[in-house]
């Protein structure tokens, strides 16, 4: 018997054309989390699908199948509609996108990372300080699969962060008081504790956690280019 699923709340994140008219899209849902679903005929000129199925757009999205690849047997938009990205904020879109791509397993529910991608986009389409949002996304995509960062103690003897002193990370183990601080390396406690509550306060704080995600971001993706970054450049 087939699997049917209808009006899916979700989030087209990468296409392919497959065959001479038809479409395979890589979906965030809302409750099945990422699945690769086929659109038939979507490529033929005036598709109504095909203008639908589009990156960034909240959609509820229908399909049927058993194995890996499922079909679409319908598509609408969602009431929830959100506004274009443009420059820079669709280079975090498409940034945001991959990073769920790379991080989660087919068919596994992620709630709470899809309702933070919601946000970031409805974010990042109001035209605001792109990094902050960015910066809670992937620290709520590494919480999600198991790798939070630990922002409030010192890893080894479980004091509170002191907000001026200086800290290593290192990832799977935590925050780290510097003994002999070179503050170029290094993270500032207080960036540390607003990081950790989504209050990053000025352009030097902004600056640090950035290079903090994409530390650790990197270490998980073990050597991987995400393309996504070469846009910024």
């Amino acid at each position: 018997m087939l699997n049917r699923i209808e009006q899916q709340l979700g989030f087209i994140l990468k296409s392919q054309s497959y065959k001479e008219t038809s479409v395979i899209h890589q979906v965030f849902t809302k409750d099945y989390g990422l699945v690769s679903i086929l659109s038939k005929g979507s490529r033929v000129k005036n598709s109504k699908q095909g203008s639908l199925l589009q990156a960034f757009r909240c959609l509820q999205v229908s399909w049927v199948g058993k194995g890996e690849l499922k079909t679409l047997t319908g598509v609408e938009e969602s009431q929830q509609r959100t506004l274009p990205l443009k420059g820079r904020s669709l280079y975090c879109g498409f940034y945001a996108n991959e990073l769920i791509l790379n991080f989660l397993q087919k068919h596994d529910e992620h709630q709470q990372l899809f309702n933070a991608y919601e946000e970031l986009l409805d974010q990042l389409s109001g035209l605001i300080d792109i990094e902050p949002p960015l910066r809670q996304f992937e620290k709520t995509l590494l919480e999600d699969i198991g790798y939070g960062l630990q922002l409030q103690y010192e890893a080894n003897t479980g004091e509170c962060i002191k907000p001026e002193e200086f800290y290593t990370y290192q990832h799977g183990h935590g925050a780290l008081l510097a003994k002999k601080p070179h503050k170029e390396k290094l993270f500032l406690g207080d960036m540390l504790i607003n990081l950790h509550g989504n209050q990053l306060k000025d352009k030097a704080q902004i600056k640090q956690a950035k290079r903090l995600m994409r530390t650790v971001i990197d270490s998980q993706l073990g050597g991987k280019i995400l393309k996504s970054r070469e846009l910024f450049k």
